[in-house]
């Protein structure tokens, strides 16, 4: 009598556990289907350069033209993008208050014909930096020199590109 009535109690255990199982499974995706997922990252609609400024916290210089901006929502971070053209001095002033860990060092550009790696800055119609002639680059980590005006900002990835006639393109990417 103890053989069947253990052999009862594990019978019923594993049906209890298959019935929570299968309820579990039906319970996160709310109809029993598997949800589709994304592809990849999305462009937000609607949102550009003044979504861009204000994440960054950063105030362009009065003379920049050409103002561009994108946010794009990942699987783990939301990134954005800001582009402008400026005077040379301006980017340089507009640079050093963003207090990069290292000065701007010369890129040494890469073939745009091979370059596979993500291109985001073709969303907003321009050459990717790290592609272009006379770029310099840098990055900063807002909380790493504890710059309080960007707390939220990880990182801000900086190319600065000499467009020639004492003008400059700024590119920021930060997340």
């Amino acid at each position: 009598m103890k053989r069947t009535s253990s052999l009862a109690i594990r019978t019923a255990s594993a049906a209890l556990t298959a019935a929570l199982l299968a309820l579990s499974a039906t319970a996160c995706s709310g109809s029993g289907a598997p949800k589709p997922r994304s592809g990849g990252p999305v462009w937000a609609e609607g949102q550009g350069a003044a979504e861009a400024v204000g994440f960054m916290r950063v105030q362009t210089p009065a003379g920049a033209t050409e103002m561009k901006g994108a946010v794009q929502h990942g699987f783990q971070d939301t990134t954005y993008l800001l582009s402008f053209a400026a005077s040379t001095g301006d980017a340089e002033a507009f640079v050093a208050d963003l207090r990069p860990e290292e000065a701007l060092r010369a890129n040494t550009p890469r073939d745009s014909t091979t370059y596979t790696t993500i291109t985001p800055w073709s969303h907003l119609g321009l050459p990717e930096p790290e592609t272009q002639q006379k770029v310099r680059t840098t990055s900063v980590c807002p909380p790493c020199i504890k710059d309080e005006r960007r707390s939220a900002v990880q990182s801000i990835t900086i190319f600065v590109q000499d467009i020639g006639d004492g003008r400059a393109r700024v590119y920021l990417k930060a997340f």
